[in-house]
């Protein structure tokens, strides 16, 4: 069930950041992550009405800690992407994405199997690939600068999740979301840009929130089943993020990195199977 949840989460992450995207081309990147967060908390919020969710303070700070990794994550990951590519960005991200709770997963939970290990190496290796299998284009090295501090901050984020409880249900999702929607305004407002984006492009920042609230909900749902499936599944969103960029954006995919997200399948098979 937690890897099952995982590639859900990955799912929405790929769409969330999509609908992002498609508004920052157009308008401010801070613009769509305020709007993006603000949804997010919303609709986390609304959840709770639906998910048995009791109101644990442990968890809402253990939410509040998450929200702060996710919140600079966010903005350095879309910052990364419109300096550079998402062929660059996203595979860079995943990598540190899965190193990070993994082995925070290891560290604070029992070590893994030697097939969830390899399963690991595998993965990682294939998302390596992505990365390196992309040609010499413009914004290269910003694209790596941002991509490791977004990859960082998102590890830190969605590592102390797996500190929460089942029975606070959605609240840890709500907390995160707030603190990043308070940590985008903040960061909007010292550098004086516009907090909301500009017409026609509002409703493509709320559908990145929505699907950004979604991607929180079942990623916390899934490593509270089982961590390290979820967090190696969980971080697939480059599969997601690469297709769209290459059929929507014009991005450039290379064979080398489809060679690379075979071995990143093959990675995520051996630990679920593990």
């Amino acid at each position: 069930m937690g890897a099952l949840l995982g590639a859900l989460s990955s799912l929405c992450v790929g769409g969330s950041e999509f609908f992002g995207r498609r508004s920052s081309l157009v308008t401010g990147v801070l613009a769509v992550a305020v709007v993006a967060q603000g949804v997010a908390c919303l609709a986390s919020m609304a959840t709770v009405v639906i998910v048995p969710s009791a109101f644990v303070v442990d968890d809402l700070l253990i939410g509040l800690a998450s929200g702060i990794g996710v919140g600079f994550g966010m903005v350095l990951y879309l910052g990364g992407i419109l300096r550079s590519s998402s062929t660059v960005v996203a595979p860079l991200v995943a990598v540190l994405t899965v190193v990070i709770p993994v082995a925070y997963a290891s560290v604070v939970d029992e070590m893994p199997s030697w097939l969830v290990v390899a399963g690991v190496v595998v993965a990682v290796l294939g998302l390596v690939l992505i990365t390196t299998g992309v040609r010499a284009v413009g914004g290269v090295r910003a694209g790596l600068l941002w991509g490791t501090g977004a990859g960082m901050a998102y590890g830190f984020g969605l590592s102390v999740l797996m500190e929460t409880d089942g029975a606070s249900g959605s609240w840890p999702g709500t907390a995160q979301r707030f603190a990043g929607f308070l940590i985008t305004v903040a960061i909007a407002l010292s550098s004086r840009t516009a907090l909301v984006p500009c017409r026609g492009t509002r409703m493509w920042a709320a559908l990145s929130g929505v699907l950004g609230s979604a991607a929180t909900l079942t990623y916390i749902f899934a490593v509270q089943a089982d961590p390290l499936p979820a967090a190696v599944t969980g971080a697939m969103f480059p599969a997601v993020s690469v297709a769209l960029g290459r059929v929507v954006f014009g991005d450039e995919v290379r064979r080398s990195q489809g060679f690379g997200l075979l071995l990143t399948l093959a990675g995520v098979g051996a630990v679920v199977a593990g």
